[in-house]
């Protein structure tokens, strides 16, 4: 088959629905491939749920895009979003009981911006994917249809009708039955159930130890930051070098993030030929530049559009079980006869010289450092302040090798100064991209959306101006049962492709855009009653790495305290309670090594993971685990804020009555201790010429330390508000 009439088809798709939108147009250009184009239409309209299954694709205005959450595990509510573009505003756009309506402006601003990027059009993939992105940008929150309750937006459902016609233009074609098209267009129901698809499936494995296995001591910080990054890059590179092997666009792809990747591709030899060849060259040039640190498992499963729409029940999930059966067999056989020689051969002998930071004994420089570590040193410098990133194949200018064959460059230019750029460069650029923002100019720079927030460069910056004791505080959270929500989350009647893709892409839109959003407007404060209020409104945080489904951060301790309420608080908002993280929070000297912290701070996510329902925190160490409102509302809401409005109030009582009371709830369970407490709180009474507010504060305080001491759980609450109190209080030792 000739790529360029499949791209042809699909730029000639593309462009049927910008004119539908912009210019309310409704003929097609290319009256050759007019059927395969309504079929798509059709089946996406399937996959919508929609009930005007027969009509056309219609543009309609004055209508909010409803909520997928709204369905999602047997939910059963009605809420809308505003009416926005997305990645321009600062504030995360939740679900609303009552939503702001969409106006002639919004919709005169999208089809302007439309409008302009169609007098650029060119019938190649780089403009159908930059129009592809325009697309998600304007219409992401613009509703399908007038149907009551529509979750699937505009562009997911162009996004889709694309991908399911370049599929079936390219099944039928290699079958032999592209003249068959009207016939099929018109009687589709025996093209429903034949396996015309492919649901390709890709998962990156070591990823975590790849960013948090490193020992060096030496810009610690900058190091993770650019790990984390460099494997954005070279997954998202991964993923378009398939997709341009495929003559595809990026519509075919209906998820990536957090190391996994789902595609739609056509279920031919040619295409199973071409991802059989791809996944092989991949391995081998990981396992050439990484030995086993990482690898990418890949398998299918063959899929019908009955299939997809979940037709008969169970259907759907059965196709992503296979698939995922698929790359867990890839998984088992990592490895050739022949790989596994190399591998054997590639190992030092003892005594040899290993990467200082890292420990691979692989292409060491005279410092003792690996190519790899070295490229992380230079990129660390880079990664923050550089809008635009490149890959490239001069290896003096690229900094760190990427799939296949080029280099990661971070460029010097901005945005703005991108098309001079990209002219003055074409011969050694292989492909760009643009970090956090839209790319505005005519040629095609792919937008990747990271969690990049930060407030220093290091480490010890972070906690130097911190109150109380100058710990780093660690963060690891991640969604629970994610999977389960991904391929069951949905009632049988509403489980398709359309509901999945928009499910997973709101997730990944939470956690690589609008997590920077969440730890720039602070919400959640400690109610700290000895707070002088001089601290920084910007939290002293630093995001390593924030996937599809999880997060990694560092920074002060009080700070990742209350941003992981915020976290909390805003996913649970946006995804109006139907989604649960479970976390660990740890404290740590800056010096220690940050693999130590990313280990250790694992094991207690797992412990929060193990409780009921998980839908918790785990603190300090595994004995103070709780579910999120718990934790909020009984330790930080109640005991902590008693403990410090008490303390505060009472200048002269030391730190020695608290870790007195401390001591008390730890050994409760002796029968003298009820008199101990009595005696201790007796010390605590105010004396002298006081307050009828301080005496209402002790009295209250009194009172309820013996009701704490008379319960297992409250004890336990009481402790870590005690733990979290010294913390706040606590000065560095030595000082």
């Amino acid at each position: 088959m000739n790529n360029d009439i499949k791209t042809k088809f699909i730029y000639d798709s593309l462009l049927y629905y910008a004119n539908k939108i912009v210019f309310n147009k409704s003929e097609d250009i290319n009256t050759a491939n007019i059927y395969i184009r309504k079929l798509a239409d059709k089946i996406s309209a399937n996959f919508d749920r929609r009930n005007t299954h027969d009509l056309e694709f219609a543009f309609l205005e004055g209508e909010n895009l409803y909520s997928i959450f709204n369905i999602l595990n047997k939910n059963n509510e009605s809420k809308k979003y505003d009416a926005s573009i997305l990645y321009e505003n600062e504030k995360v756009n939740v679900p609303k009981d009552i939503a702001a309506k969409p106006n002639e402006e919004f919709y005169k601003t999208i089809k302007e911006k439309l409008s302009k990027k169609l007098e650029a059009s060119s019938e190649d993939m780089d403009f159908i994917n930059s129009f592809l992105e325009l697309l998600e940008q304007t219409t992401s929150y613009m509703p399908v249809s007038k149907e009551e309750n529509t979750d699937i937006s505009v562009y997911e459902h162009i996004k889709q009708s694309i991908a399911i016609g370049s599929v079936i233009f390219e099944y039928l074609t290699e079958n032999g039955k592209f003249e068959e098209q009207e016939q099929i267009c018109s009687n589709p129901k025996g093209f429903y159930s034949e396996k015309s698809m492919l649901l390709y499936s890709m998962d990156f494995s070591g990823i975590q130890s790849f960013i948090y296995g490193q020992y060096g001591k030496e810009d610690v910080l900058k190091n993770l930051r650019a790990r984390s990054f460099y494997l954005e890059i070279l997954m998202e590179n991964i993923i378009d070098e398939l997709l341009n092997k495929l003559e595809l666009s990026g519509a075919n792809l209906l998820y990536a993030g957090g190391g996994h990747a789902y595609f739609i591709l056509a279920n031919t030899e040619k295409t199973k030929t071409l991802i059989k060849d791809f996944d092989a060259d991949v391995k081998n040039w990981m396992q050439d530049t990484f030995g086993i640190d990482l690898y990418v498992g890949t398998g299918y499963a063959q899929c019908s559009c009955n299939d997809l729409e979940n037709q008969p029940e169970g259907a759907y999930i059965n196709c992503f079980r296979e698939a995922s059966a698929a790359v867990s067999e890839n998984k088992l056989r990592r490895y050739s006869a022949s790989q596994i020689k190399i591998l054997n051969k590639g190992k030092k002998a003892d005594g040899e010289r290993e990467c200082r930071i890292c420990y691979s004994s692989y292409n060491l420089n005279s410092d003792g450092v690996c190519s790899i570590c070295e490229g992380f040193a230079k990129l660390s410098g880079n990664i923050l302040k550089r809008e635009i990133f490149t890959v490239v194949n001069d290896v003096k200018k690229g900094i760190l090798p990427i799939y296949k064959g080029g280099y990661l460059s971070a460029e010097n230019v901005s945005r703005r100064d991108g098309e001079e750029y990209l002219r003055t460069n074409k011969n050694i650029l292989i492909r760009a991209y643009s970090k956090n923002s839209l790319y505005k100019g005519n040629n095609y720079i792919k937008t990747i959306y990271a969690g990049d927030y930060h407030d220093a460069d290091t480490l010890e910056d972070l906690v130097k101006d911190s109150i109380g004791i100058k710990r780093l505080g660690v963060l690891r959270g991640d969604i629970d049962n994610l999977g389960k929500a991904f391929v069951g989350g949905f009632d049988s009647e509403k489980q398709t492709l359309s509901k999945s893709a928009a499910f997973s892409r709101k997730l990944t839109q939470f956690f690589k855009y609008d997590i920077n959003n969440i730890l720039k407007n602070a919400e959640y404060k400690i109610p700290y009653f000895d707070s002088k209020g001089n601290e920084s409104e910007n939290r002293k945080i630093a995001v390593i790495y924030s996937g599809g489904d999880d997060v990694f951060v560092v920074g002060a301790w009080k700070d990742i305290l209350e941003f992981s309420i915020d976290l909390y608080n805003n996913l649970k908002e946006y995804t109006q309670g139907r989604l649960t993280i479970s976390a660990g929070l740890g404290m740590y000297m800056p010096k220690y090594p940050i693999s130590y912290m990313a280990e250790k701070t694992g094991e207690l996510e797992d412990c929060s993971k193990k409780l009921e329902d998980k839908n918790a925190i785990t603190l300090f160490d595994k004995d103070n685990s709780y579910h999120w409102d718990e934790f909020i509302e009984e330790v930080m809401g109640e005991k902590f804020t008693i403990i410090s409005e008490f303390f505060s109030k009472s200048e002269d009582k030391g730190k020695s009555l608290l870790y007195s009371l401390l001591e008390l709830f730890r050994n409760r369970d002796k029968k003298i201790n009820l008199a101990r407490m009595a005696y201790t709180l007796a010390r605590m009474e105010p004396k002298g010429n006081v307050s009828e507010e301080e005496k209402e504060i002790y009295q209250n305080f009194k009172e309820k330390l013996y009701d704490w001491m008379l319960n297992d759980n409250d004890t336990k609450q009481a402790i870590t508000a005690i733990y979290i109190y010294s913390y706040l209080i606590r000065k560095e030792e030595g000082r």
